[in-house]
């Protein structure tokens, strides 16, 4: 039966499905692909469903800047056991290449409260053990900063986070580790994918259960230890004890893993006075309150935000389902009705990532400096697309910050260098603009946990001044410039979409834009270009950036983990009159945005 449906493909009506039906055949050959998940494309093929089979099967599913993830389902272009369990076979092929001494190390492994996520680290491990490679798991849904953390204070060779981060919840994936505890990056990540595309068949994967690889010893249960002493380091970056603690704090862990760690890092830091949006503490995969669990989309806080109208809250927090990205809405009537309007819902205003990460570093740098501990050895790091008010703030303090490319395995990658470059610098802080944080260097990687504790204690500090941090934001400005940022996104599905996005990349390469709403670029920077990586220090990346003659910047990329092509707006007008300089920072904002999307909408 399986034979007849093969040789259905090679029928003209199929023609559209040429370039993968080689992968089509080999799942209905493949004896490791269960009946269930073959008659599954058979139906399909018996209903002649070309463009469900070409978004199966038109690609193997592939990395991006935080790993593999995509749509849960049947398919070589979908998450399933099948697709993980190769992936995790070419992880432990390159392991027993390059550490074969060090097996005993073992792999660290996570997973957040997503469906299957549980069911896939379980995979993970039963590939891994029948590679005879150890296995330290959480024995119950961790945060994916727990993970980095493990990986470095066990000593683990690698780790294995699955999670996809702020997606919808038909989405699953995982982030690959390496044992600096963060995000793969060269050679690692090339070299992994080299094992996974020499894997040709899902049979070639090593597999066995997972109740023979507990019996095997094979299986360890990371221990509650470990966790203890990450929450002990979590309370050393405090800088500011004696500040009052009757901080009003609403926070949502949208379905995720955030409420019991969370609430247990506030405690210890002395914040006690935090209610947790009942029909959001709990984990849930189906995220049956959200549409998508992302923080940085404001209906994603829409219930938190209700509720702190009702407890009049100073602060609202959010995490999204692994616990690696915060969201910040600050209580500020006058504000929000005012300035801040565009980023408003009710009374509270809604901070986006720069503007959170400005406020930390600003914060980090002055209590670190009023105290005698800042030292010219330290070091910030940024990304590419974050705003340049960090650069302002930290040459303020004398400070030095680096740029890196978009994602956190970026961030944590330099640090890695300087490491083994044998300098004397001192990470302090990292940061993006999409609501990311790294506050320590005993997680590598964006960690909510700890930020949301300096988050509160910062605000706690501005309350005691008798300001909000939106006030303290205005003060930023009057200082460094009035800032703002925009990321515009540009969602385009499947493999429709992903040639949509390639052709807008390449005609922005071959004609680029010489202004921006009637701005006109002053430079173009292309990091595919040899002479760009070099000048930057930055390694080859799908990104382009056009600063202009005001000094706003405009970058353009693809996600690398999410169907969408994302623009990035950074403006900053200087006038002694903030407010005035605030308005027209805006203003310029809106053209750009109106000029960029009259751009996408012409390339079809």
């Amino acid at each position: 039966m399986v034979q007849t449906h093969i040789q259905d493909l090679d029928s003209p009506l199929f023609s559209q499905l040429n370039d993968c039906k080689s992968r089509i055949q080999a799942w209905l050959s493949d004896d490791v692909i269960s009946q269930v998940d073959k008659n599954e494309v058979i139906q399909l093929i018996a209903d002649k469903n070309i463009k469900e089979l070409r978004e199966k099967f038109y690609r193997d599913l592939e990395f991006g800047t935080g790993g593999m993830r995509g749509i849960m389902g049947t398919g070589t272009n979908r998450v399933n056991c099948y697709v993980i369990r190769k992936a995790i076979q070419g992880l432990a092929n390159y392991i027993l290449k390059h550490c074969a001494n060090d097996l005993h190390r073992g792999v660290a492994i996570a997973y957040d409260s997503r469906n299957n996520s549980n069911y896939f680290a379980k995979e993970t491990a039963c590939v891994l053990a029948a590679n005879n490679i150890p296995v330290f798991i959480y024995p119950t849904l961790e945060t994916t900063p727990a993970l980095s953390y493990a990986i470095r204070h066990l000593n683990c060779l690698s780790g294995v986070c699955v999670t996809a981060s702020h997606n919808p919840p038909e989405y699953n994936g995982i982030k690959i580790y390496w044992e600096d505890g963060s995000q793969i990056i060269p050679p690692q990540d090339s070299g992994i994918l080299k094992e996974v595309y020499a894997i040709t068949s899902f049979s070639d994967v090593k597999y066995i259960l997972y109740t023979e690889a507990e019996n095997k010893k094979l299986i360890n249960y990371i221990k509650e230890d470990l966790l203890n002493d990450y929450f002990a380091d979590i309370k050393k970056l405090c800088l500011a004890p004696n500040v009052t603690k009757d901080l009003n704090i609403l926070y949502t862990p949208l379905h995720g893993t955030g409420k019991i760690p969370v609430l247990r890092a506030l405690n210890t830091w002395g914040f006690k006075n935090v209610f947790v949006v009942p029909e959001q503490a709990e984990p849930n995969g189906n995220f049956p309150t959200v549409k998508k669990p992302n923080p940085e989309e404001r209906e994603a806080l829409s219930l938190a935000l209700q509720y702190g109208a009702e407890r009049k809250a100073d602060c609202i927090f959010a995490t999204d389902p692994d616990s690696d990205r915060l969201a910040v809405a600050i209580y500020d009537p006058k504000m929000a009705k005012g300035l801040l309007s565009h980023q408003a819902c009710g009374d509270y205003v809604l901070l986006n990532g720069n503007q959170l990460g400005a406020l930390l570093i600003d914060s980090i740098l002055k209590l670190m400096k009023s105290s005698g501990k800042l030292e010219n050895t330290h070091k910030i790091v940024k990304t590419i697309v974050t705003s340049d008010l960090h650069e302002r703030i930290c040459s303020s303090y004398d400070i030095e910050i680096f740029n890196t490319l978009t994602g956190f395995k970026w961030i944590a990658g330099l640090v890695r260098s300087w490491e083994l470059a044998g300098n004397n610098f001192k990470y302090l802080f990292g940061t993006e603009e999409s609501f990311g944080f790294m506050p320590a260097n005993n997680v590598r990687d964006k960690d909510a946990v700890a930020a949301i504790c300096q988050a509160a204690e910062i605000i706690s500090l501005y309350k005691d001044e008798g300001k909000t941090a939106c006030a303290a934001l205005f003060e930023l400005f009057k200082k460094h410039g009035a800032w703002q940022e925009e990321l515009i996104n540009i969602d385009l599905i499947g493999e429709e979409g992903a040639q949509r996005i390639a052709r807008m990349m390449r005609a922005m390469r071959s004609h680029p834009r010489t202004s921006f709403a009637d701005i006109n670029v002053a430079q173009v920077i292309d990091y595919t270009e040899r002479k760009t990586q070099e000048q930057y220090r930055i390694p080859h990346s799908n990104v382009l950036q056009f600063l202009l003659v005001d000094g706003s910047r405009i970058s353009m990329r693809p996600s690398g983990t999410e169907p969408k092509l994302k623009f990035y707006i950074s403006v900053c007008t200087q006038n002694p009159d903030i407010e005035t300089a605030y308005k027209e920072t805006l203003q310029k904002i809106k053209q750009i945005s109106n000029d960029i999307h009259n751009f996408t909408a012409q390339i079809n």
